[in-house]
């Protein structure tokens, strides 16, 4: 799983901000300005997310996210003070990747920066990505449709045209062939699509 990092303010507001790698604070200057940096660099709009009892927002940019999340506890003179969590949707996003990092999320709310996330919250959280995973699932196959659509109708339309520029007559197991052959390139190209690498932008 990709690392998921934590940026929380001390509600006492004296003490330094909480920065977490998973579940260990980080304590170097410079680790914790990168992080805080590559926070503020995932552009993107903000987007609200439904919630009933907690304010959610949300930054995307494929493959980097930001969520700003507000617990249920307040600072020391009654303010919000959010949780923002970062991280990386990975190559082999899933239903469980999704189970699995809402579980850690609020393991590690609750567990390390001794704040609380209301159940809706987290489902918010998780209907999110839920939602991102479908969008990405429908794209692979809008793709996936539109290149079988273009093989199937060019590639026999150019397999006949160099068959008779050559003047060929194939028999009935040569077109056999070319057909399997086509058929091959469709399947071949479907795979390259969804098992092509996405390009990163290099975190920590």
């Amino acid at each position: 799983m990709k690392n998921l990092f934590f940026w929380a303010q001390s509600l006492d507001n004296q003490a330094p901000d909480l920065i977490l790698k998973d579940s260990e604070e980080l304590s170097d200057q410079l680790l914790r300005q990168q992080v805080i940096s590559e926070i503020y660099e995932v552009p993107g709009r903000k987007t609200t997310l439904p919630s009933a009892t907690s304010e959610i927002t949300v930054r995307f940019s494929d493959p980097k996210f930001v969520v700003e999340a507000l617990p249920i506890e307040k600072d020391q003179i009654n303010r919000s003070a959010p949780i923002v969590i970062y991280g990386e949707l990975p190559k082999e996003f899933s239903n469980e990747w999704i189970e699995s990092s809402c579980t850690k999320i609020s393991d590690i709310v609750s567990d390390k920066l001794n704040r609380t996330l209301s159940k809706d919250a987290v489902t918010a959280i998780q209907g999110w990505f839920t939602e991102i995973l479908e969008e990405k699932k429908k794209k692979v196959e809008v793709q996936q449709q539109t290149i079988s659509l273009v093989t199937v109708f060019f590639a026999p339309l150019l397999i006949g045209w160099l068959l008779q520029t050559k003047e060929i007559q194939p028999s009935l197991l040569q077109m056999a062939g070319l057909i399997a052959l086509n058929n091959l390139l469709v399947m071949s190209l479907q795979t390259f699509l969804i098992n092509r690498p996405r390009r990163r932008n290099r975190t920590i």
